[in-house]
């Protein structure tokens, strides 16, 4: 018990930290030299204590369960009585993570050292067992450096983030300035592993704590496969919608606990490679009220799965207004839009297909739709995950100028079989698929369905886009098209329902929606549910 003590105070960390090494070392018998401890959390509620260990990509594909096995027993001894969780904290100590940690270090720390700092000035070598870094500055700066400890502070720095061993040395240039004075992120950029986006960071829009500014460029949403504590994104901001929820600390007594309803916000991110949901919970609701959709951003937080559908959502802890550099996007060429349809024509919009108000001519047509093309689409799959899930059929209805002109759908065999519990929601079973195309056939003429039109769906950032970019990307296809999500404009713009899944708002709204959860069905109610919200807007 005196480890766990040690370990939940708040100061004394490196003391805290060389404890516990020494005692899990005496325990495993040094079973576990991979493993670096990082930090521990403590939570009250569940009464569970959570370590979390470095351990790097390369010994992590290594680690075996039988090994995590005897963590947790080991985990055990050492805290007796206790419900304790190993968590396990991949580090990837190549030359452009190292640079970033360095610049994230210097902008924290120093920030004039921080706006010196170019593409010469940092030397990364890194291996499985060391990190060497590198510093290169004027004597001056050298000198300050020197007298403040920096060498050491670094690497101290460093290695609470890898799992390899630190050695920082800082030398003496001969020039005032280096040589080479290229921003530093032309150089991260161009590392094939990590890509990363050029932008100049404007003001401060909202921060939890004290932050200072972006330490490292931000990475293309493309490439966010999974959660990550320091994440940096930027984009434009879509469906920016601010909500209240009720604040579970409020005291009437107590004025220390706050307001008794505090701000939600929530937004899309589009960095034109992907899109990802953003979540915010600010004290107050002014510094997002000052942005709107359009407004281009760069982000930090957390990215972790959500509870709800687990598509990735990004938690944020700041925002700053940005000026981004589209050009240092390197996305693929993408493949050239097919000269004709191959397996799936679009056929004319017919009205019967179901009455919405597009087809009413009294009904005057929105000012959002004028000059503009949509394409309204949704995928039915054999299960919610879009890293396992399958497509089983197809549907998009394309909208002109206000008026649904064209129509492409087809049931689509996903090559395994159909979930019952699927089976019950759509209707679709194992021989209404059989001999029908796969979704990967289909692609080619999806893509020339959707060129030059707005892609809209309901929850189409949570998963409808990521099911079609996780066929479309390695098939060298860029579907670069802007994206409406009518799950998020609809938090921004309709109050009169608390739940606001499809079937909720078909029902408030009195849209036909018959067929629910087949592909068509749902996007004339995705029609319909745009076309109220535009009306709002």
């Amino acid at each position: 018990m005196h480890c766990l003590v040690a370990l939940l105070q708040p100061s004394g960390e490196r003391k805290m930290q060389n404890g516990f090494t020494e005692e899990f070392e005496k325990v495993t018998s040094g079973a576990f030299p991979m493993l670096k401890f990082r930090n521990a959390t403590y939570t009250r509620d569940m009464g569970t204590l959570i370590v979390r260990f470095n351990i790097s990509a390369y010994s992590a594909r290594a680690f075996t369960d039988e090994q995590k096995k005897e963590v947790n027993e080991a985990l055990k001894k050492i805290f007796n009585g206790i419900v304790v969780k190993a968590e396990y904290v991949r580090t990837f100590a190549d030359e452009t993570t190292v640079k970033n940690k360095v610049l994230e270090f210097f902008n924290l720390r120093n920030q004039m050292v921080f706006k010196r700092i170019r593409n010469d000035t940092i030397k990364v070598e890194a291996d499985e067992e060391n990190i060497f870094v590198t510093l290169r500055f004027d004597p001056p700066t050298c000198n300050l450096l020197e007298t403040a400890g920096t060498e050491r502070e670094l690497a101290a720095f460093l290695d609470a983030s890898f799992n390899p061993v630190p050695h920082v040395s800082i030398c003496r240039t001969e020039e005032e300035e280096p040589t080479d004075n290229t921003p530093i992120d032309t150089v991260v950029r161009s590392n094939p592993s990590i890509r990363l986006i050029s932008l100049k960071t404007g003001e401060k829009v909202y921060a939890r704590g004290n932050v200072a500014g972006i330490s490292q460029m931000p990475a293309y949403i493309a490439d966010i496969k999974g959660s990550a504590e320091n994440a940096v994104l930027c984009g434009k901001i879509a469906g920016l919608a601010i909500r209240s929820y009720k604040n579970k600390k409020y005291d009437p007594n107590d004025p220390k606990t706050g307001p008794e309803e505090l701000p939600l916000v929530r937004f899309i991110l589009n960095d034109t490679t992907g899109t990802i949901e953003c979540v915010a919970f600010p004290k107050e609701s002014a510094p997002f009220e000052a942005l709107a959709d359009g407004d281009e951003v760069v982000c930090t937080g957390k990215i972790s799965p959500s509870t709800y559908n687990g598509a990735l959502s990004f938690a944020l802890n700041a925002v700053f207004t940005a000026k981004i550099d589209y050009s240092s996007i390197k996305a693929a060429p993408s493949k050239p839009v097919p000269a004709r349809y191959t397996l799936v024509k679009p056929n004319p919009y017919n009205e019967n297909l179901a009455r919405t108000l597009f087809d009413d001519p009294a009904k005057a047509v929105s000012d959002y739709f004028k000059g503009k093309t949509f394409v309204v689409f949704d995928f039915e799959a054999t299960g919610t995950d879009t890293a396992t899930s399958e497509p089983i059929e197809i549907a998009a209805v394309k909208v002109v100028n206000g008026v649904a002109n064209e129509t492409f759908t087809t049931l689509l065999d996903p090559h395994c079989p159909i979930p019952e519990k699927v089976k019950e929601i759509t209707h679709i079973n194992n021989d209404m698929v059989a001999g029908k195309p796969s979704f990967k056939d289909v692609l080619p003429d999806f893509f020339k369905f959707t060129r030059g039109a707005v892609l809209v769906g309901h929850n189409i950032s949570g998963y409808d886009f990521p099911l079609l970019m996780k066929y479309a990307a390695p098939e060298g296809y860029v579907f670069d098209n802007d994206i409406e999500d009518t799950l998020i404009l609809a938090r921004k713009y309709i109050t009169e329902s608390r739940h606001l899944g499809l079937e909720a708002l078909s029902r408030t709204f009195g849209i036909s929606h018959e067929n629910a959860h087949r592909a068509m069905a749902d996007v004339l109610a995705t029609l319909e549910v745009l076309r109220i919200i535009a009306d709002r807007m």
